[in-house]
């Protein structure tokens, strides 16, 4: 009986053990994205597909760029990954506070009530699936007040908007 005790005790901690790690998303392979909460083949590849072309992430809220992560997703990831490498997260796999991304000089920022869908694009964390709801949304509801007011379009979150930081704009 000892030596069963023993033996599933190990066990535990063999099974248990990965749990406790956060899964490298500058690193990890597809099969290993997979095993994060909320994330499928198709996010996998798409998170896959996204570092390939932007290299790699440095916290929470870039993975926020990826097609089809939002922020219930965001959510049950932020204490399952780990940012390795280029990153800068903690042991926890938590972002870290970071700086946000500084605006163009000449302009002060893109102005999210007159920008363009390319211009909308070049904000931090915005792709064209999510310039195209700021358009939408903008065309539907008029213009917005501030960029914290981006929040009220599907699939942009709080952390995307603190992270654009001057880069955003909302002058009339």
């Amino acid at each position: 009986m000892r030596i069963l005790q023993i033996l599933l005790t190990a066990l535990f901690f063999l099974v248990a053990t990965p749990a406790w790690a956060g899964v490298d998303v500058n690193s990890a392979s597809q099969s290993e994205l997979e095993t994060l909460p909320g994330i499928g083949p198709a996010k996998a590849k798409a998170i896959l597909e996204y570092r390939a072309a932007n290299g790699a992430f440095k916290n929470l809220s870039d993975l926020d760029a990826v097609s089809g992560i939002g922020p219930a997703t965001l959510e049950n990831l932020a204490a399952a990954v780990e940012f390795g490498e280029e990153g800068e997260a903690t042991a926890s796999g938590r972002e870290e506070p970071t700086t946000s991304v500084e605006a163009p000089k000449s302009t002060g920022g893109i102005n999210i009530n007159s920008a363009s869908l390319s211009q909308l694009e070049q904000l931090p964390g915005i792709g064209p699936a999510k310039a195209t709801a700021i358009l939408d949304d903008r065309d539907a509801n008029g213009p917005f007040a501030s960029c914290a007011d981006l929040s009220r379009v599907n699939g942009i979150g709080d952390a995307t908007v603190r992270n654009m930081g001057s880069a955003c704009t909302a002058a009339e």
